[in-house]
């Protein structure tokens, strides 16, 4: 028997020492993976929370990982991705203001209403402006990061964030009387 199947077999049976035999094999590669899959988007504590959500995942799901559809390596890191997919999304949701300009003697409304309308204004950029957008000022992407993962030129992703700066500026004035 493998060494996977021996260290599912001792999780679907409940044994403590099995989670943390898990734990110690498994939270390098996972690490990797979502070190891959994120970069500097998450803070370390964020990234310690996903890891620890996952092997809670596995200990409540022992009995049902069928290892014939695939690793347990492989299940780790996907529960893993679909964790940091949903920390992620989280985040967008909490858009910051911080990065755009505004007037000194603009009232700014509520936040949330805010940054809905941030959020809009940014998503109504089209691609793939209002994903480089988003890459760099709310995930902290650097310029080189964004122009392999876009496939535009470097050039033209600071191109882009400047002209994306100055639309927002425009869209915002207009928008509900944000500005």
């Amino acid at each position: 028997m493998a060494e996977e199947e021996k260290l599912l077999m001792r999780l679907k049976n409940g044994k403590r020492n099995a989670i943390d035999e898990a734990i110690a094999v498994y939270t390098p590669y996972l690490s990797t993976v979502l070190y891959n899959m994120l970069g500097n988007r998450l803070p370390k504590e964020d990234i310690e929370e996903i890891l620890s959500d996952v092997f809670v995942t596995l200990w409540r799901n022992a009995d049902t990982i069928d290892l014939e559809k695939g690793t347990l390596r492989a299940y780790l890191a996907a529960v893993a991705r679909n964790f940091a997919l949903k920390k992620l999304n989280k985040q967008r949701d909490y858009t910051s203001l911080d990065e755009i300009e505004l007037p000194d003697e603009a009232p700014i409304p509520e936040e949330n209403t805010a940054e809905s309308v941030v959020w809009d204004a940014v998503m109504s950029l089209g691609e793939p402006d209002n994903e480089i957008f988003v890459r760099y000022y709310i995930f902290g992407e650097k310029i080189r990061e964004i122009a392999k993962a876009t496939g535009v030129n470097p050039s033209t992703v600071k191109t882009k964030l400047s002209r994306g700066k100055r639309k927002l500026k425009e869209i915002l004035l207009h928008a509900e009387g944000l500005l």
